[in-house]
């Protein structure tokens, strides 16, 4: 992969990032806010591959400033998640109103950080680009093998706990980097596959943490929302499992597809 390739995507893909920051700021839409945080994943794992090449971990770490904002985001997210959530399997009034008023205070603390975000994305983008290496084919082809084979293993016989949002994270850098690894692999890559089994998992970890959340909240109807919440756990459970039977001969089969 060649560096002037990297650079290219990394300079897309950050002036994309910080218009849908700049958008939720003003607009304060929830998709605009996702859209950021795609686009700090998207960068984090190109990161994470380039790291992967390297005797050093360097990129990543001068990453660091980027991914404190998309934590403090990330708040906002997961109140946001925990509404819809909770308005799908119960009628819990006071639990949806309880992480709204959670959105509405990260929302305002985001914000009013815009200054400092603006310089952090600013300096953190200048120093990157000066790092950003080449990586070898034979270096992407062996990174990509080895993940999958960790990956089946572990959903083998799936382990309903970090583990499998570990999983979720592992496939997420190389379906990220798939656009610009892809040419250059020497194994099939089911992409369609591997993007639904992620989404599958994350629909799962978003549904625990809600549980953990309800289980330490009184308010009224929380049980019916709680119990709501268990059963659609396992229904949730029961399709990953079908999904990820055969993992590896689906998500790489004998010819390139």
């Amino acid at each position: 992969m060649k560096k002037k390739t990297e650079k290219k995507y990394v300079i897309k893909t950050w002036r994309t990032m910080k218009r849908h920051l700049r958008s939720f700021v003003k607009n304060d839409e929830q998709e605009d806010l996702h859209r950021f945080r795609t686009g700090v994943k998207k960068l984090r794992a190109l990161l994470i591959l380039g790291d992967s090449a390297a005797k050093d971990t360097v990129l990543e770490k001068r990453f660091k400033p980027v991914r404190k904002i998309f934590k403090q985001a990330g708040e906002i997210r997961n109140a946001y998640i925990n509404q819809e959530l909770g308005k799908a399997v119960g009628e819990n009034i006071d639990f949806i109103r309880e992480q709204q008023q959670i959105m509405k205070i990260t929302t305002r603390a985001f914000n009013a950080d815009k200054d400092q975000h603006s310089a952090w994305l600013r300096k953190t983008r200048r120093r990157l680009l000066k790092r950003i290496r080449p990586i070898s084919k034979h270096h992407l082809s062996l990174y990509y093998r080895q993940h999958l084979e960790i990956i089946a293993a572990a959903l083998n016989h799936p382990s309903f706990n970090e583990e499998l949002h570990t999983c979720r994270k592992q496939l997420k850098v190389l379906l990220y980097n798939y656009p610009l690894a892809g040419p250059e692999l020497d194994l099939a890559f089911n992409e369609p596959y591997l993007d639904q089994v992620q989404a599958a998992i994350g629909d799962w970890h978003d549904n625990e943490l809600a549980i953990a959340l309800l289980s330490t909240t009184e308010t009224r109807n929380s049980k019916e929302t709680l119990k709501g919440l268990k059963r659609q756990a396992t229904v949730l459970k029961r399709q990953l499992t079908r999904l990820t039977r055969n993992f590896h001969e689906q998500a790489s089969p004998p010819t390139k597809i």
